[in-house]
């Protein structure tokens, strides 16, 4: 049996019950010599307990034992979504077509007669391994499929197209047909996704999902939804008709949608207070919700119990669910589902939509609430318990797909803007509501694009950090860092207004100037009104950001931008650090041999490896005022050791006679110690307030 042999090298368990000693102990000895991992019980009752707890790959099970039977326990396994796809060979003396027949119908994947030989066991075993290996197989290669399609619509969605195709429809390849059911069908989706997920990490997203499909999972599980599935970033739900029922199931879909409304503003406060510094997009949910018929299907090749809905009923839900951030509504129903909700229901407005693939329109009306008396009795309907761990792990591994789906999309949107030749018959690529129309700027680390948003073609820089082998947690601080600076609204800053980040590439988009930057008023040395007003703009923008704890670090006048009345702008913080994580050393300091800055303006404490605080970037502003005082930089080299040697040990040169009012100044904000040079922008803006007082 060396292929048995080779099969169970690849860590297969087996559970063998049976209520006969000898005969279970003859199948583990015929087993281990295979060294296949085995466990054993001695009935029905205690292999499910078994087979609950360990999750074997195969189960050889006895057919007459007491407590519980084979059959018994093949049914059980066959209804436990944990168990549903594990192999079960029945034993059985009873060599008869009947008994035969039931096992199978229960769903059996092999039936051994005793006695039986060990020769027979090992070939009906291997055949059941591979036929496992087979199924696992067919798991993972749907699961990488699904995966694909959500990245996909992901991408799609990013580029401003319909996203729709996130939601599996169509019945699976091979699905076995049932019969149809009348039903009122829920669809709720995360209104905004993408947007969610950019500013958080995979592992974020991941865990951000799951906690929140457990969150509504709850009303939909209390108000009787069946047959619930996680689809992208939304879930759906079936509320079968049901004469047992007090409530009509229209009635318990309506409820348990506004069950996830609530759900929803719950977990939107709790995730805006715990990452109140990202600047994520308010948490919202759209929900859909139609009647009628709901073809069943089951994927029967992968032996699940669970049917998996589709039909007209389904696609309409979903349709309208989608139709939700248009309509700017948070639960759209037809006008079906309200008729058979009956009179409860505190409705909005009302429209009628087309719908693809029917002749006439959707009538849709807004839910808004629902009376207090039949919201409690509704309530009382079903129950909950507690979530099973099946379900917590498909939630959890759904979770971290749909994160890899939407972070990955990103990532390649992103990462194709590098390749982009942006020849005329190049299609323009979309990203985030903004039209890239052509690259303007290039660097080691970055690259910048000139977009236009797609609502209004207003201009927009847009600003592509590839950030290589940089950690998820310094992607979410640049992130941190930047949305503190979208929140600003000073003349002198630049205005952001969106920002996100993959695994390796982080981009934002900005104000677009078309003067360019300070460095093209530079061709000789400006006059000294013009520089006061200047620097005393540039120092009013720099106490902002230091208020909020942020040090630019690479302030020089290609990161000084011109507004059209002659305006200057700070601008690029990609390297821009916290003043206020001084408990952690790896943010607080800069590591020996790192050099993070332009070396013409870079600070002695740069230079050196030190403490960066708000007077490095005085230090650069004084290289900036000296260079604009005398056309000429305050120190030059021919090499770069050279030019950081004068930077941290040659006092401040003397500028141009005329200019030797501003000498105290400069000299000041350029001081070697930090801790000399001024405390604070207000000082300096009143420096020069005298300066100019006395011209």
């Amino acid at each position: 049996m060396t292929h048995t042999k080779q099969l169970a090298s690849n860590i297969v368990t087996v559970l063998v019950v049976d209520d006969d000693e000898v005969v279970r102990n003859g199948i583990i000895r015929c087993l281990t010599l295979e060294g296949i991992h085995l466990v054993s019980a001695a009935n029905g009752r205690l292999g499910l307990e078994m087979a609950m707890q360990i999750k074997p790959d195969v189960v050889i099970s006895d057919v007459n034992m007491p407590e519980m039977d084979g059959f018994q326990l093949l049914e059980a396994i066959r209804n436990d979504t944990g168990l549903a796809s594990t192999q079960v060979m029945l034993l059985t003396t009873r060599g008869t077509r009947d008994s035969m027949r039931l096992g199978m119908t229960l769903g059996a994947d092999d039936y051994l007669v005793k006695p039986f030989t060990d020769v027979e066991l090992l070939n009906a075993l291997e055949g059941l391994i591979k036929k496992n290996f087979r199924i696992q197989g067919a798991i993972a290669a749907a699961q990488t499929a699904q995966e694909e399609r959500l990245r996909r619509a992901y991408s799609d969605s990013l580029g401003g197209g319909n996203s729709f195709g996130k939601f599996e429809l169509a019945p699976p390849v091979g699905a076995v047909a049932e019969p149809a059911i009348q039903a009122t069908v829920l669809f709720s989706g995360i209104l905004g996704f993408t947007s969610l997920a950019e500013k958080l990490t995979t592992a974020e997203v991941a865990e951000l999902l799951s906690e929140y499909f457990e969150r509504i999972h709850e009303p939909v599980r209390r108000n009787g939804g069946q047959y619930l599935r996680q689809l992208g970033d939304g879930l759906m739900a079936v509320f079968p008709d049901s004469a047992d029922e007090a409530v009509p199931a229209a009635g318990r879909a309506v409820a348990a949608a506004l069950g996830i409304v609530l759900a929803t503003s719950v977990f939107r406060w709790q995730l805006e207070r715990r990452f109140a510094d990202r600047g994520l997009p308010p948490v919202a949910v759209g929900i859909g919700l139609h009647a009628g018929d709901v073809a069943m299907c089951r994927p029967d090749s992968l032996q699940s119990k669970e049917a998996i809905p589709t039909g007209d009923a389904v696609n309409t839900a979903a349709r309208l669910q989608f139709a939700s951030k248009q309509l700017g509504w948070l639960i759209v129903a037809s006008a079906t589902v309200l008729q058979q909700a009956g009179p409860h229901v505190q409705t909005g407005a009302s429209t009628s939509l087309e719908i693809q693939g029917k002749s006439t329109g959707v009538k849709v009306i807004e839910v808004r609430g629902m009376d207090t008396s039949m919201d409690d009795t509704i309530s009382t309907t079903g129950s909950l318990g507690q979530q099973t761990n099946e379900v917590q792990t498909a939630l959890k591994r759904n979770s971290e797909m749909v994160a890899r789906a939407v972070k990955g999309a990103l990532e390649s949107k992103l990462a194709a803007l590098k390749h982009l030749s942006f020849a005329g018959a190049e299609a323009p690529l979309r990203l985030a509501g903004y039209r890239i129309l052509r690259r303007i700027g290039t660097g080691g680390m970055s690259d910048v694009y000139l977009a236009v948003h797609e609502l209004d073609d207003t201009p927009t820089v847009l600003k592509v950090l590839n950030t290589g082998s940089q950690s998820a947690a310094r992607m979410a601080r640049f992130i941190q860092e930047y949305t503190l600076l979208s929140k600003i609204d000073h003349p002198n800053i630049v205005k952001i207004f969106k920002q996100g980040f993959s695994d390796t590439h982080a981009y934002t988009a900005m104000e677009y100037f078309e003067r360019g930057n300070l460095r093209s008023r530079m061709g000789g040395a400006v006059d000294q009104r013009s520089v006061i007003a200047l620097v005393s703009q540039i120092a009013g923008a720099l106490s902002v950001i230091h208020d909020l704890g942020v040090v630019h670090r690479d302030l020089k006048p290609e990161n000084l931008l011109l507004r059209a009345d002659g305006s200057i702008v700070l601008t690029d913080f990609g390297i821009a650090k916290s003043i206020f994580q001084s408990d952690n050393p790896d943010l607080a300091l800069t590591r020996h041999g790192d050099l993070i800055g332009t070396p013409s303006y870079m600070s002695p404490e740069q230079v050196s490896g030190q403490r960066i605080t708000p007077q490095t970037d005085f230090y650069s502003l004084g290289v900036v005022m000296f260079e604009l005082l005398s056309g000429q930089r305050p120190f030059q080299a021919d090499t770069l050791v050279s030019m950081l040697a004068l930077h941290a040990r040659e006092p401040t040169p003397m500028l141009p006679k005329e200019h030797a009012v501003l000498q105290p100044v400069v000299d000041k904000l350029m001081l070697k110690d930090p801790g000399l040079r001024y405390a604070r922008a207000q000082d300096l803006l009143r420096d020069l307030a005298l300066v100019r007082q006395g011209e």
